[in-house]
């Protein structure tokens, strides 16, 4: 962590972090080394033996134990490949974990490893979930996780909004026609606009909870309402209009609008962060654990830089920790 929060991304660096930074790390962490510091051999045979399952199980907890997640607020299932960590030439699949981002609170509240092919985000979303053990809040996901198992396991303790695309094919096409069709009293809607970077953005929310019609209702739990989100971009006099489209159990417009903002808002919050600060991708370890385990320290940096600086930029935040090594150890290790 001590040398991840310095901004090292390969185990050779974190090895010379710990060169570099002994008497800090003797001094500030409290470390006894009877035997000098641990060889480069030592940390890598270390990260590889660790199981990043147990890991990340551990990780959780910790969250649980030092956050406690609001009611009423928005999490995010989102997935990321961590590109440097594959070998198309030697057929080393990267690796890809689902998060679970807690917008509120601003920091990653789980993930898990889904191994090699995206397609087994639907599991993994599942066990999760579970392990999340979260309640009362509104969870969004992408298509991919638009499932009947995925909003049985939701809807148990939780309200979803789920992205909806060609991987439903005969779904999608009865909600687009039915929005197609003239507004009844139970469709809502709310507009919003947004300018910057040269552009003007106009969003329209719309929510109808007059869904009796559709005959697989009740195979998608706690189903009350279709969803749809019209974007209309005006940029250096040309118009752009996209239609995307959503299941939801819930049945108020206004935390529709919010959930679908929120979970769009995970770019730019985490995933731009990680790979912009962190240089998530850029990591150079293929070693499927190891890799795993990196990836867990970086977000647990990521987390605590989230939680404890003061500072007005994560960006701020992770320079600190490079060049002040009084604030790397207030990070690190103030409760």
């Amino acid at each position: 962590m001590c040398g991840v929060s310095a901004g090292e991304m390969s185990i050779y660096g974190i090895r010379e972090f710990a060169r570099l930074k002994e008497s800090w790390l003797k001094k500030e962490v409290g470390l006894q080394l009877p035997n000098g510091l641990p060889s480069y051999d030592t940390v890598r045979r270390t990260l590889g033996i660790l199981n990043p399952v147990q890991f990340q199980s551990l990780f959780i907890k910790w969250i649980e134990s030092q956050l406690k997640i609001p009611a009423g607020s928005y999490v995010s299932l989102d997935g990321k490949t961590l590109r440097g960590s594959g070998n198309k030439a030697e057929g080393i699949e990267p690796l890809h974990l689902l998060h679970a981002y807690s917008h509120e609170l601003g920091v990653v509240i789980g993930q898990m490893e889904c191994s090699r092919e995206k397609t087994n985000e639907i599991p993994v979303s599942k066990r999760l979930i579970e392990a999340l053990k979260i309640k009362n809040t509104v969870i969004t996901a992408d298509a991919l996780l638009c499932q009947k198992e995925v909003c049985k396991k939701i809807a148990k303790d939780n309200e979803y909004v789920l992205a909806l695309k060609a991987n439903q094919p005969m779904m999608e096409q009865e909600v687009k026609e039915f929005f197609v069709c003239p507004a009844e009293q139970t469709r809502s809607e709310i507009t919003t606009f947004d300018k910057g970077h040269g552009r003007l953005e106009e969003r329209t929310y719309t929510l109808d909870t007059n869904i009796g019609w559709f005959a697989d209702k009740k195979e998608w739990k706690n189903l009350g309402a279709f969803g749809m989100c019209e974007s209309i971009i005006r940029r250096k006099g040309k118009k752009t209009i996209e239609k995307r489209y959503f299941i939801t159990s819930l049945k108020d417009v206004h935390t529709f609008a919010k959930a679908v903002r929120s979970h769009w808002a995970i770019e730019n919050n985490l995933h731009w962060c990680l790979d912009v600060i962190f240089h998530d991708d850029q990591c150079p370890v293929m070693e499927r654990n190891k890799a795993e385990n990196l990836a867990i320290i970086r977000r647990i940096v990521y987390n605590r830089i989230k939680m404890m600086s003061d500072m007005d930029t994560l960006s701020m935040g992770k320079r600190a920790c490079i060049y002040d090594d009084s604030f790397r150890a207030k990070i690190l290790f103030s409760c």
